[in-house]
């Protein structure tokens, strides 16, 4: 008894593991029948998967079966049809069930078509049971690939809208691709306005920047841009400015869970880059709160120590000290106005942030101190003037201090200006360093500074 179950189970096995068409095959190389058996394969294309009586030329062949049998659904487990067909294949017959069809394609017209379908039934009926292991195959490597699927889209859930920088995030996401879908190679193209560069990974050739490269709007949703071998999918990934193209391949068209799942990555890249946007302008902006806190408190605090200074030379080194902090320079001349001597002289010089000799050379200004009206700004770059240009525009002479200057790299002339006259001049420079620049928050401060010392230089007079 167990000997006949065992060879009960290899019988069933071997018939619902793809030999219930072998029986049918050889049952009909036994009745001295001539056919091919196909089934469907793509378009106008049938898959041969047995022969009996010939030796096919090929394992696919064309479709000859379109308009032969009715399209209607199957309304039994399986059925047989017979039909005449071409010159190649004079009697096709159609073995179907509810989901599948498979083809006996005939070398020769039967002469009773009724009796060997009739003879046929009971092979039709093992092809039936193939077919329905197979689907059940089929459908449990769906449910596997859709766990997995599952699982792969919970743990991207748990990182993708982690803040990290956008070159980061072109990695992670290349990660997840090879991770959970195994492309045969992946890359993040970065569109750069005209062209487009390899962000992240490696790429056989990198696409011009046309078609779906140049869209304007580009949904998160995959793309088969290249169907033959190796086949060739997109993955857009845009917000605002950021365009990224998820660029992969495969030797077969990806089945539809990899596009659902693709179609699913997209739609979180996005948000995610969206969220990362918005938490870089919320951080950017309480920066920008708090370095604003910073800066008036810091000006409270430079202006009280301004206004305490109690003789002139004093209140000089503490101005020139506070540009010197306020700037991060090294470098800084004083010019203020000396009545007697008619014209402006420096009194404070300041070089590597260490008290230098003071240049008695004078500005000289016979008509008395510079009217503010003829002052066009508050600061001056002398990146885009000479000092020469800056004094004669406020109608004096040259500037007399060129070598001083130029040895101190200055950059920056603020003129210390009331509401009536020009008071001082404090020139800030990098040394080796000239090319350096003030912010517009440092500018806007040293501005505030110079305009408050001005009244205060009232005192001194």
């Amino acid at each position: 008894m167990p000997e006949n179950i065992n060879e009960l189970y290899n019988r069933i096995d071997f018939l619902i593991s793809g030999g219930a068409v072998k029986v049918l095959a050889d049952f009909l190389a036994g009745e001295g029948v001539k056919a091919v058996i196909a089934e469907a394969g793509t378009p106008g294309v049938l898959n041969v998967i047995d022969a009996a009586g010939v030796v096919p030329s090929s394992l696919t062949l064309n479709d000859e079966t379109a308009g032969l049998f009715t399209q209607t659904p199957a309304k039994e487990a399986y059925s047989l049809e017979y039909a005449e067909g071409s010159k190649t294949w004079p009697g096709i017959i159609r073995i179907r069930g509810f989901h599948w069809e498979i083809f006996i394609l005939l070398t020769e017209k039967p002469s009773n078509p009724e009796a060997l379908m009739k003879s046929l039934e009971p092979y039709a009926g093992l092809v039936r049971l193939w077919e329905s292991s197979r689907r059940i195959s089929d459908a449990e490597k769906k449910l596997s690939r859709l766990s997995y699927m599952i699982l792969a889209t919970k743990n991207t859930l748990a990182s993708i809208f982690e803040p990290m920088p956008l070159q980061y995030f072109a990695s992670f996401l290349a990660d997840v691709i090879q991770e959970s879908l195994f492309p045969k190679s992946a890359a993040i193209l970065k569109d750069e306005g005209s062209y487009l560069t390899v962000f992240n990974g490696k790429a056989d050739s990198i696409p011009e920047r046309k078609g779906i490269y140049a869209a304007q709007i580009l949904p998160p949703a995959p793309v088969v841009v290249k169907n033959d071998s190796p086949v060739e999918v997109v993955l857009p990934v845009a917000e605002g400015e950021c365009r990224l193209f998820c660029l992969m391949q495969w030797d077969n068209l990806p089945d539809e869970q990899t596009m659902n799942f693709l179609e699913l990555l997209g739609s979180l890249a996005v948000r995610a880059i969206a969220i990362n946007n918005l938490r870089v302008q919320s951080m950017r902006a309480e920066a920008n709160i708090s370095a604003g806190e910073f800066t008036v408190l810091s000006l409270s605090n430079v202006l009280k120590v301004l206004r305490g200074a109690g003789d002139k030379e004093r209140f000089f080194s503490l101005l020139v000290d506070i540009f010197l902090e306020q700037s991060r320079m090294p470098n800084c001349v004083l010019a203020s106005w000396n009545a007697p001597r008619k014209g402006y002289t420096l009194s404070e010089h300041r070089s590597g942030h260490i008290r230098a000799d003071v240049d008695p050379t004078l500005l000289p200004s016979p008509e008395g101190k510079v009217q503010s009206a003829k002052i066009s700004g508050s600061v001056y770059d002398l990146a885009e003037k000479t000092p020469d240009d800056i004094f004669k525009s406020w109608g004096l002479a040259g500037c007399p201090w060129k070598n001083l200057l130029k040895e101190g790299g200055a950059r920056y002339i603020f003129p210390v200006c009331d509401d009536n006259s020009l008071a001082g001049i404090i020139v800030l420079g990098a040394g080796s360093e000239g090319r350096i620049a003030l912010d517009r928050s440092q500018l806007a401060s040293l501005q505030l500074i110079a305009q408050f010392a001005a009244y205060e230089f009232r005192r001194f007079e």
